[in-house]
Order: C-alpha cells, then sequence, then structure tokens
C-alpha cells in the first residue's frame, strides 16, 4: 500500500468521523482506476467492514465509474435514516440486483445471457447519498471514485418475482419525498440499461484482480437523479410493476 493511498485514506476518515469536508484529496489523489479502488478498500478495512456488493455506471459516451459498497450500510427497506450534520442527504432510486455466483476472470469475456444467468434477485432500491468534498462536482473522476463515488448506503427492497420477463429499462420510475412526487417518469438509467453496467463491472474487474461474488448486490445507476432532501420526511422509491422501497429521514 502506498503512502499517497494511506494519506488519502486518513482525509476521508477524518470527514467520516465528523470532520468538516474537504475541497479535495490534494496531493493523496489517485492517479489512476487502481488507486482509487485501493483507497475504497483501505477506507472499508479501517471501518472494519466488507465489500458487500459495488454501484457502477457505463453510460454510452462518458466515463466508467464504479465503488464497493459499505456491507454494514446494505439494509433492507422499510428502515430509517440518519441524515448527516447539516440536516440534508441525497437520494436515488435504482434497480439492483443480487448474484447468485461469483464471476472470476477468464479468458473470453462474459457475455450477457452468462451475466444474466448469474443473477439471484432483482429489486427496486434507494441509494444514500453523502459526499466528504464541499463540492463533487468539482473534483476529478478518479477523487470521486476514491469517495465510493459519494455513497453513503443503500437500502433494499424485496425481491421481484418474475423480473426476468420485464423490460427493465422501460419501467416507471416513481420518487416520492414527504409526500410529494419528485420524480415520474420512463426509464431514466445513465446507462440506458441496468444490464449494461453490470456487464461492463464483469468483465472489468478481474483486470484489475478483483471479480463479483456470489451473494454481492450491485446497484445500476440512479433513474431519478441526485436530489437533495432534508431530514425528517419519509422517501419512496420504486417502478410500476416492479415495487417500492421506504426510508424515514431522521
Amino acid at each position: 500500500m502506498t503512502d499517497t493511498t494511506q494519506q488519502a485514506a486518513d482525509i476521508l476518515m477524518t470527514v467520516r468521523g465528523g470532520g468538516p469536508q474537504v475541497a479535495g484529496l490534494g496531493a493523496a489523489a489517485p492517479r489512476d482506476e487502481a488507486g482509487a479502488f485501493a483507497i475504497q478498500r483501505e477506507v472499508l478495512r479501517r471501518l472494519g467492514t466488507r465489500v458487500g456488493g459495488w454501484k457502477c455506471a457505463a453510460p454510452p459516451g462518458k466515463p466508467t465509474s464504479a465503488a464497493m459498497l459499505d456491507a454494514t450500510f446494505l439494509r433492507p427497506g422499510p428502515t430509517r435514516w440518519p441524515v448527516p450534520a447539516g440536516g440534508r442527504i441525497g437520494i436515488e432510486t435504482e434497480i439492483a440486483f443480487r448474484l447468485g455466483r461469483s464471476l472470476p476472470g477468464r479468458g473470453t469475456p462474459y457475455a450477457l445471457e452468462e451475466i444474466k444467468d448469474a443473477i439471484a434477485a432483482c429489486f427496486p432500491v434507494i441509494e444514500m447519498v453523502t459526499s466528504r468534498y464541499v463540492d463533487p462536482a468539482q473534483v476529478s473522476p478518479l477523487e470521486a471514485m476514491a469517495d465510493s463515488i459519494s455513497h453513503a448506503g443503500l437500502v433494499l427492497g424485496a425481491e421481484v418475482p418474475g423480473w426476468r420477463g420485464l423490460d427493465l429499462a422501460r419501467l416507471t420510475v416513481r420518487q416520492t419525498c414527504g409526500g410529494a412526487v419528485q420524480v415520474e417518469q420512463v426509464g431514466g438509467n445513465p446507462s440506458g440499461d441496468p444490464f449494461t453496467p453490470l456487464l461492463w463491472l464483469a468483465n472489468h474487474l478481474p483486470g484489475l484482480g478483483m471479480q463479483l461474488e456470489a451473494g454481492q448486490v450491485v446497484t445500476t445507476g440512479s433513474c431519478t437523479g441526485l436530489i437533495t432532501v432534508a431530514g425528517g420526511q419519509r422517501v419512496t422509491g420504486g417502478f410500476a410493476g416492479f415495487g417500492e422501497v421506504a426510508v424515514e429521514l431522521d
């Protein structure tokens, strides 16, 4: 582990421990994707937890990205969620998968049907979003990855029976906060289809010495965009014919 990995983890852990947000990682910023993942892993190690899954995106014509999910903060809904200092938190409604078997590296890339066969379950989720940066839009993509792309946790909906027969790219997503509808639209996944980032991630991780593991949850990008809300409200997110998940913001 490099000194800069340790320094970056020091900075991020200080913020996580209640310190003020930072403008960026400065000289400790990762210089490549492997460095960003090393920082993610070191933060999880210091938190005393493990990788419970991944968030990922592979939008057409834009950079791909991924982050490890803290297994401690993968929670079934409905549940309660503490809002950080400042009284606001970001929310996003997404489609996620749970893997039924691992996808180790091999000589040829996985095909889409092989990836689908490895999926054990599919369900709606609400991602909770909190950046350790003052303005996450002003840091580099690698710094954003080092901070797990502002991930704070994932609230899991119930597994959806018959999901293989649904057009997941064309479901109507609906998100409410305090009883008011924030988003209601068809589709919205930044990669176009939730299978696209999952396929990319499965084939990408082995080149970095990692792999998707059985039991891990993979969430595939916001269908609602990031909306920041105040605490003391009930948030629901879901899809027509696919169920919804709820979280009470404390």
